[in-house]
Formats: structure tokens, C-alpha cells, sequence
């Protein structure tokens, strides 16, 4: 099994190890398990992390880690929650066609858990669909499903025209930054505003610098050169939920940042689908619920400028379009969002502008002009068309 998180399978120090621990307890040769161990880190295109800590992995890295630590152990059926929730468009494409040849070729079951279904659907795959615990609908494999009509997502959840035009104030101006970690170089002399009134989209591969960038907008790393200047309050909404929990409720949770009123706390609950766990500790709730409680927490205090890192993972159609709603208003009251995500139609139809991040690759511009120098460079897997209509 892939688990949803792969922080919570995870178990080693090392790349290498971590792959080679469920072969090793299957008592193989050591030979074969080197074999085994080099195959599947090759398939999911991380060879090159095998020395590597885990604990320095990027979230989709981590993911493609877990992904490989199942394979390796050539399993003939395969359950994975969401394994493509975590990866940028290219690994998440290779990913799925990973899945395409164990089904086709190897004929291996799979059972995948997915909110992103489109690319999914030309290997025709038996469509179980669940609300509350139950199935609700069941569909034959071979028949070209509406996704839309039974409720679920395709892309993305449409958000429609862009806002009123930036305001000239900035709120975020970083110039000439560059900043790593060590031994691995991440952001070179990148220069970027954003403006107020403005939903500014950050999209690239993983490791391409996109959380890092979020973090020295935070001031939670200081970069090696150049300068970020901030002239906002600002509130960050982490890729990973559990980092920035702290309390033992959700209702304690929602007040960190000051008491709200039984009735203002019942309906920012009820709006996030969260109602009913006031009492429940928060890490005893699902990722995406987490997720969601993360995102009403920050976006309660209306800050100027909101920093969101992947906030759509493991979340419906509804849940999206409630995180949409309130990113929208923030727009709309002047603020400003910076959000990384790789739910690329939904990026394309939400944002104002889009950054496309690459370590010293650095694209900037309206979305579809974005798009346009993405599919020139053969990246079409960082376009809308693949995750709208499931394209090769």
C-alpha cells in the first residue's frame, strides 16, 4: 500500500534503504535486492537521490520514494492513496503511466484512491464512486465517463474570469535572490513583486525551489544574497498540515489567533466541512481535513498577503471550490495570495499571473502566455490540456 502521506511511511534515513527495506524483509539475496532496489528507483526517475537523506526530500520527491518502496517488492496487487497528490505535472504523468503498464502489461491489480480522475480514464479503470463511507455510484470499465456529472473532479474546479486589475502597491518585492541548502543550489538571482489584488500561481517540477520560495517571502529562511522587502501581515498555510498544528481541538485550533464566538467559529467550521469536530484533535483528523483546517485558521484573520503551499491536495470538488471562494475574496479586498500548486487547470483559471520555477529556469507571465512557452519546451504536462482531457 501507498499511503496518502508519505511522511507517515517513511521509516529510514536514506534513499537506498528505504527501498530496499521491504525486499530485505522478504529475506532475498542481497544481490537481488540491489537489483531490485536500482529498478525502482530508476522507474520512478530518483536514481540520482539514492545517498540522499530523507529527511531533505522534497514532498513529491518523498512520494515517488514511497511509490518505489512498494514496487520493489513486486507485489501482484497495489493499493495507493492519492500517489499523484504530492508530484509535479511531468512525475505525476510518468507516475500514471508507470500504473498504465503494471495494470496492461504486467497485469497487476491496482487499487488508486484519486481525486484528478481524467488522465486515469484511458485505461479503463472500474469507477467506484464513495460519499460518507458508502458507494453511491459504480461504473463498467470502457465506457467514457462525465466526471462532471457525477460530482467529481476533472482538472480543476473552474474559478472564471480573473479579478480587477492589481493595485500598484507591492507587497512582496524580492531582488536578485539566490539561496540553497548544502551541496544543492535552489533559487539563483531570482527577482519577483507581487502586487496587491493579485493571485500570483508558482508551478514547477519538485525541487524546482517553489516551497522554498514561499519560505523567504515568510522570512523562515534568509536568502544568501539579494533581498525580499514585505509590506504586509502575512499567514502561511504549510504543504505539510502537522507542522503547524498545535493545539489538542479544532476549536482551540480556530482561536490560536484570538477567541471567536460559538456562532463565528460553528459557521467557518460548516463552510470548511469541519463542522461537528470542534472537539477532535486535530491530528486525529484525515489529511485533507487537516488541510482544510490549516487553510480556516490562516484565512479568518483576512491577511494582506496569503502564502498557500499545495492547499488542494486530498480535497472533493466542493472543498476546492470553498478554498477557491475565499482566495477569490481575498482578491477582491485588496489582498494578495501566492499559491503553489500543481493542479495546473485550476492554477490557469484562478491566477493572475504565473511563475513557472526551475531552479535558474524562471518563467513569468499571464497564465496562457505561461502555457505557451511550457508546451514550446515540450513540458505539456505543466498545461491544462493533460489534466482536463487525459492526454498522452
Amino acid at each position: 500500500m501507498v499511503q496518502q502521506d508519505p511522511d507517515a511511511q517513511v521509516c529510514t534515513l536514506r534513499v537506498r534503504s528505504e527501498v530496499a527495506f521491504g525486499p530485505e524483509n522478504l529475506c532475498l539475496p542481497t544481490v537481488d535486492v540491489r537489483r531490485r532496489v536500482d529498478d525502482a528507483l530508476a522507474i520512478v526517475g530518483i536514481a540520482g537521490l539514492a545517498d540522499r537523506k530523507t529527511t531533505t526530500l522534497s514532498g513529491g520527491e518523498k512520494q515517488r520514494l514511497a511509490i518505489a518502496s512498494i514496487l520493489a517488492m513486486q507485489p501482484s496487487a497495489v493499493l495507493l492513496d492519492e500517489p499523484t497528490a504530492n508530484l509535479d505535472p511531468m512525475a505525476a504523468k510518468q507516475i500514471l503511466e508507470l500504473l498504465g503498464r503494471l495494470h496492461q502489461e504486467e497485469e497487476r491489480t491496482l487499487v488508486i484512491v484519486e481525486h484528478r480522475l481524467a488522465p486515469l480514464m484511458r485505461y479503463a479503470p472500474r469507477l467506484l464512486v464513495m460519499d460518507e463511507g458508502r458507494i453511491v455510484d459504480r461504473r463498467a470499465a470502457r465506457v467514457r465517463h462525465d466526471l462532471l456529472a457525477l460530482g467529481l473532479r476533472t482538472g480543476g474546479v473552474k474559478a472564471g474570469q480573473a479579478g480587477p486589475a492589481a493595485s500598484a502597491r507591492t507587497h512582496v518585492s524580492l531582488r536578485d535572490v539566490s539561496f540553497g541548502y548544502p551541496g544543492q543550489p535552489v533559487i539563483d538571482q531570482l527577482s519577483l513583486q507581487v502586487r496587491a489584488g493579485e493571485i500570483l500561481g508558482v508551478i514547477g517540477p519538485n525541487g524546482g525551489g517553489k516551497t522554498t520560495l514561499l519560505r523567504l517571502i515568510a522570512m523562515l529562511e534568509k536568502p544568501e544574497s539579494g533581498c525580499v522587502e514585505r509590506d504586509a501581515d502575512v499567514r502561511m498555510v504549510f504543504q505539510h498540515p502537522h507542522q503547524q498544528i498545535f493545539e489538542r481541538s479544532v476549536r482551540c485550533e480556530l482561536d490560536i489567533e484570538g477567541t471567536l464566538s460559538d456562532e463565528a467559529r460553528a459557521a467557518i467550521l460548516a463552510e470548511a466541512r469541519l463542522d461537528g469536530l470542534e472537539e477532535a484533535a486535530p491530528l486525529s483528523l484525515s489529511l485533507g481535513e487537516q488541510r482544510r483546517l490549516t487553510v480556516a485558521s490562516a484565512v479568518r484573520t483576512e491577511p494582506a498577503l496569503l502564502l498557500l503551499d499545495e492547499p488542494f491536495i486530498g480535497q472533493d470538488r466542493r472543498n476546492v471550490a470553498w478554498m477557491v471562494g475565499r482566495l477569490l475574496t481575498r482578491r477582491a479586498r485588496g489582498g494578495s495570495v501566492v499559491l503553489v500548486s500543481h493542479d495546473i487547470p485550476l492554477v490557469g483559471s484562478l491566477c493572475d499571473r504565473l511563475v513557472y520555477l526551475n531552479r535558474n529556469v524562471v518563467i513569468t507571465g499571464e497564465p496562457e502566455a505561461v502555457f505557451e512557452r511550457l508546451r514550446g519546451q515540450g513540458l505539456s504536462a505543466f498545461t491544462p490540456s493533460f489534466w482536463d482531457e487525459g492526454e498522452p
